[in-house]
C-alpha cells in the first residue's frame, strides 16, 4: 500500500456524460455471505466504481453501489430485476443517470461515529469561511477560532476517553488516527522523553486547505487539541502552534505542555 495522505471516495452524486451509469440499492439479509452473493451477480452487468454496505438496526444490511452499465442492452428496469433475483436480497431499487448526471436518492448525508450524522463540508470552503473571519475580526478572529475549537474538542473528549482507556497516552496513535480519518489533520502524536511534552506534527490539516492573506493560522486545531488532550489527561494543557504550512513549513506542529510545568502522565 502507499503511503501518504489518501482520502476516502464517497458518492453523493456523480458525473459521467460518456457512458451509462446505476446506483443500485439492495436491503439484504445480514448474514455471511449474502453481500459476497450480491457483488458476484451484478459483476456481469455493471462495473461498480464506489460502493458502501452497512447493517441497519432492524438486523438487515444495506448495499450502495454506483457503477457503469456493461451492456447497451442493460437498462436500470433490468439490473433492478437481475439483482432482486440475487440470494438474500430482500429488496432492490436502481436509478439511472440523466444526462450523465447520477444522484445517490436514498441517502441524505452520512452517519459515522456511534451514529452520529454528519454533513458533508468542502475544505477549501471552510478554510476559506475561517479566512472571512479573519478577515472580519483580525486578531479577534483567531481568539474566536480559538475558542470555538477549544469548546468542540472538549465536547468531543468524552467520546474519546471511552476509548482510549484509563492510559490514553499509551493509545495515541488510535486517537490521532481517527482525527485523521474525520479530516481535520493527518498527524503524528509523540512524547518528549521526559513526558512533559506532547507534540503534534501534522502532514495536513483543513485549516491550511487555501492560502491566506491574514496572519491566520491553525487555531481551531490548537484549540481543539487543548481541549481534547487536558480531558484524556485530566490537566489543564497550554499548546503552541510552533510551525504552519500556511508560513511556508513543510508541516503544522503543536507543542502541548501542562499549565503546571508536570509530567503529562
Amino acid at each position: 500500500m502507499t503511503k501518504g495522505v489518501q482520502r476516502k471516495i464517497v458518492f453523493p452524486f456523480h458525473y459521467s456524460p460518456d457512458g451509462s451509469m446505476v446506483h443500485v440499492l439492495a436491503r439484504l439479509s445480514d448474514e455471511p455471505g449474502t453481500l459476497a452473493s450480491l457483488l458476484s451477480t451484478l459483476g456481469s452487468r455493471v462495473n461498480l466504481i464506489g460502493t458502501s454496505s452497512y447493517s441497519t438496526p432492524d438486523g438487515a444490511a444495506i448495499f450502495s453501489g454506483f457503477g457503469r452499465i456493461l451492456s447497451d442492452s442493460d437498462d436500470a428496469q433490468s439490473i433492478q430485476k437481475f439483482a432482486a433475483a440475487a440470494p438474500s436480497v430482500l429488496s432492490c431499487q436502481v436509478w439511472e443517470d440523466k444526462e450523465g448526471l447520477l444522484v445517490d436518492r436514498y441517502h441524505t448525508g452520512f452517519q459515522a461515529g456511534f451514529g452520529e450524522p454528519y454533513l458533508m463540508f468542502p475544505l477549501k470552503g471552510l478554510s476559506e469561511t475561517f479566512e472571512r473571519i479573519g478577515e472580519t475580526f483580525g486578531s479577534g478572529g483567531q481568539t474566536i477560532l480559538y475558542t470555538y475549537g477549544l469548546d468542540y474538542g472538549t465536547a468531543r473528549a468524552p467520546l474519546y476517553k471511552s476509548i482510549m482507556g484509563e492510559h490514553p497516552e499509551r493509545r495515541l496513535d488510535e486517537l490521532t488516527a481517527i482525527v485523521g480519518a474525520l479530516g481535520y489533520a493527518a498527524s503524528v502524536a509523540t512524547f518528549e522523553s521526559s513526558g512533559m511534552v506532547l507534540k503534534l506534527t501534522a502532514r495536513e490539516c483543513f485549516e491550511c486547505s487555501t492560502p491566506t492573506a491574514t496572519e491566520r493560522r491553525c487555531a481551531f486545531l490548537r484549540g481543539m487539541a487543548v481541549g481534547i488532550f487536558s480531558s484524556l489527561f485530566s490537566k489543564e494543557l497550554t499548546c503552541e502552534e510552533t510551525k504552519c504550512r500556511q508560513k511556508g513549513n513543510e508541516e503544522c506542529e503543536f507543542v502541548l505542555r501542562a499549565k503546571d510545568n508536570m509530567p503529562l502522565y
